[in-house]
């Protein structure tokens, strides 16, 4: 029950904040990142070394991807133009709740399953009766059902569904972020519902996974 609390709490106040000060301008979005920070702190005082070692490589990874996103590929844009100061830290927090809710959920193979149908479902309903017919949905889909090779992926794939679908839809429908109609190559359609979602989440934290421990070991290994 303190991790259900833990992770839907901790994100929903962040993301209540957001929603209310983001619109204020630049000051408000420092106001955010201590705020927001101080939350994802919270978080890492209840988590091992290697959880913590997964949220920096997951702030890392989110951070290169938010510029490669909107500087270079221009797939999504925040609503003043710019990067907003507290993404890193919101990022970690909502990474750390997708860990403290992925304890409390029961560790089954019916509860993974029941959360890839109903993604699964909302794209294809999305690709052939949406109103741009989203590709992107669609691939995405198929690489979080690889992803799910993954042991502790696949594990995490309820909580990443339940805590980030509706996060994005809150963070689209207050207009914090705007996605493009397509891709730079404007081959591929976007609207960014649930399974581009996830899998972009499922993504990242499969590569902080895989790298954590690899840069754990080089911590403690011993000098020569």
């Amino acid at each position: 029950m303190t991790d259900l609390l833990c992770g839907f709490g901790g994100l929903a106040v962040c993301s209540s904040a957001v929603g209310l000060l983001d619109p204020l301008g630049p000051s408000a979005q420092l106001a955010l990142a201590v705020g927001i920070g101080a939350v994802a702190v919270g978080l890492l005082l209840r988590e091992g070394a290697l959880v913590r070692t997964q949220t920096l490589m997951v702030v890392v990874i989110t951070s290169v991807v938010e510029v490669m996103a909107t500087r270079w590929l221009g797939l999504w844009d925040y609503r003043l133009g710019n990067l907003p100061v507290y993404l890193p830290a919101l990022h970690a927090v909502i990474f750390l709740a997708v860990v403290a809710v992925t304890r409390a959920l029961p560790a089954r193979r019916l509860t993974v399953g029941c959360a890839l149908a109903g993604v699964g479902l909302w794209a294809a309903w999305d690709l052939l009766l949406g109103e741009r017919g989203d590709t992107v949905d669609v691939l995405w889909f198929v690489v979080l059902l690889g992803l799910c090779r993954h042991a502790e992926t696949a594990a995490r794939v309820p909580a990443t569904v339940a805590l980030t679908v509706p996060h994005d839809l809150v963070a689209t429908g207050s207009g914090m972020v705007s996605y493009r109609p397509h891709d730079v190559t404007g081959l591929l359609s976007i609207s960014a519902q649930p399974s581009a979602i996830v899998g972009g989440y499922a993504f990242i934290y499969c590569l902080a996974s895989l790298t954590a421990p690899l840069l754990l070991g080089l911590r403690q290994r011993p000098a020569s």
